[in-house]
């Protein structure tokens, strides 16, 4: 007589926690969309990247300005404060300002205060994006979106402020970090 013990096959159990599991993540947001924020970023914030692919997102926020950070170089430093080139805009166009994010190389940006004449260019919200290979990475940066809409002609300066570099009571604070940077705007 055979005394093995044949294994016990639950087929019938495999779909129903497989269908429990996909009602669950649906439920909960999960697959981790294109739109997905850093973690305990932006928190009720207007997240432009929730639909769609890179078009939508780019479409909803304009002409997007990219922040060219210096490279690194230990023989210059780069300067805390910076000052860019002049963006020209038309009257009622939205256009963004990106900014890399990221806790690791202890970047935090935010608008400063008082911000830009609101005759000139208006804030219009700010929203984050994390590619897949970003969103994988532990520490790693992301883009941080300061969206403005043009308003009447004129001038006016975008300020924005690195936490890390500013805020001495922050527990990133660093004297070498990037301070500010300095965005001339002119509306025609």
């Amino acid at each position: 007589m055979n005394t093995a013990k044949r294994p016990v096959v639950r087929t019938a159990l495999l779909p129903a926690g497989a269908a429990l599991l996909t009602l669950a993540l649906t439920a909960c947001g999960g697959g981790g969309g294109s739109g997905s924020h850093a973690p305990g970023k932006d928190k009720g914030k207007e997240s432009h990247a929730a639909e769609g692919g890179d078009e939508d997102r780019r479409g909803m926020l304009g002409t997007v300005h990219q922040d060219r950070m210096p490279p690194y170089d230990p023989a210059q430093p780069n300067p805390r404060d910076r000052t860019e080139g002049t963006l020209t805009v038309r009257h009622g166009e939205r256009f963004t300002i990106e900014m890399r994010q990221s806790a690791s190389a202890r970047l935090d940006w935010s608008l400063s205060a008082p911000g830009p004449d609101r005759n000139v260019v208006r804030p219009a919200g700010t929203s984050s994006y994390q590619t897949a290979r970003e969103r994988e990475a532990a520490g790693s940066s992301y883009a941080l979106y300061f969206t403005f809409v043009a308003g009447n002609p004129g001038t006016t300066r975008i300020n924005l402020t690195n936490r890390c570099g500013s805020d001495r009571e922050a527990g990133c604070y660093s004297p070498e970090l990037a301070r500010s940077v300095t965005y001339p705007v002119t509306v025609r």
